[in-house]
Formats: structure tokens, C-alpha cells, sequence
């Protein structure tokens, strides 16, 4: 398996993995009841350059030329140099109701990157593939990439039912720093989680 930069032309299969990397999330804010299918938006925005759903900020991981896993990685600077592209964009499909659950999701439940912190998001395996180390080699991957970049923290968000990914989060080293309780009875509880490189 090898695990590489992202391409534009990933972006079909790409966009499934995403998405399936926070489904109920995704289908809060882009729902399709007023703006085009979630999966149809995901693969438009990771073939172009200007949102954070973008291949330029994320890694995929290949088995015999096949996309089996996705992880994005951003710094506070990437994260925020994204915000006018994603408000542009959500708004251009979902309309200002998007807009509202978008940035209601940023400030109450995952915030964006903290400076000097290298921050993980989009971390998704195909399913025929789980269960066997594939997560766990892209955070390393990334791991290794962020201390290369000079970053001495790692940080990601989990929902706090996803206890598969938080038990795996923590056996690699990451630490819960802080609960965030969800503001609504259609998204989880998410906890914030940061490791030391």
C-alpha cells in the first residue's frame, strides 16, 4: 500500500471516502433537500483548489491503483486561507442555510486549527479494508510529515460515539483535551484531541 499526495483526478472515489468520514455531519450541513448531492459537491470541491474539501490538503492511500483511504492535514494559516473559498462555495450550492450550519459546526463543536498545531481531519478507509492498520499508517504518515514541517502537536476531532476511532486515536498517543457538547439532537458530542510529536 503506498500512501501519496492527493490528485484531482482522485476526486470521485476521494469524495465517497470523505464523506463517509463524518456522514451525519455531512448530511446536516449539506443537506440535499436544498442544495445538489452531498457526494456530487465533495467531488466537484476536491478537484479544484480553493476549499478545505480540496486534494491540495489532502493524502490517499493506494492498493493496485485503487483509493482505499483518505486523511486530510492543516495548519491554522491553510485552514484560514480556506474560509472565504468554503463560505463561496456552500453557499453558492447550499445557500445561507448552509452557511449558518456550517459555521455553527466550526465554532460550537470542531473549531479550526490552533497555531503551531498540525491538525488532521477526513480519515476514512474503505470498509472492505478496516481492521487492518490502514488509519493508523496515514496519521503516522502524517506524524512524521508535520515534524518534518516543524509542528509539535498533532490534533484532531472524533465523535464521541466513534469509539473504534477514539480507542485507536489513543493507543497512537493522542489525549482528549476537550468535550465539546453537541448543540443539537442530530450531531454527536465531539471530543477534541491533541498528541505531543
Amino acid at each position: 500500500m503506498a500512501v501519496r499526495a492527493a490528485q484531482e483526478q482522485d476526486s470521485a472515489a476521494a469524495a465517497e471516502l470523505v464523506f463517509s468520514s463524518g456522514p451525519v455531519a455531512f448530511e446536516h450541513i449539506f443537506n440535499c433537500t436544498h442544495g445538489p448531492n452531498i457526494r456530487e459537491f465533495l467531488d466537484s470541491e476536491f478537484a479544484k483548489l480553493t476549499t478545505m474539501f480540496s486534494h491540495r490538503h489532502h493524502f490517499v492511500c493506494e492498493q493496485d491503483g485503487r483509493l482505499i483511504a483518505t486523511i486530510g492535514g492543516f495548519d491554522k494559516a491553510s485552514h484560514d486561507a480556506t474560509f472565504m473559498g468554503n463560505a463561496k462555495a456552500i453557499f453558492t450550492q447550499y445557500g445561507w442555510r448552509g452557511i449558518v450550519k456550517g459555521l455553527l459546526f466550526e465554532l460550537r463543536l470542531v473549531k479550526p486549527p490552533r497555531k503551531g498545531c498540525y491538525y488532521l481531519c477526513h480519515i476514512a478507509v474503505d470498509p472492505q479494508w478496516r481492521g487492518k492498520g490502514i488509519a493508523a499508517q496515514l496519521i503516522n504518515f502524517m506524524a512524521a510529515r508535520a515534524q518534518e514541517l516543524g509542528y509539535s502537536t498533532l490534533s484532531l476531532d472524533v465523535a464521541e460515539s466513534n469509539i473504534g476511532a477514539l480507542r485507536l486515536y489513543q493507543q497512537l498517543g493522542f489525549k482528549v483535551i476537550k468535550r465539546n457538547k453537541s448543540y443539537n439532537g442530530v450531531l454527536d458530542n465531539h471530543l477534541y484531541m491533541e498528541m505531543a510529536l
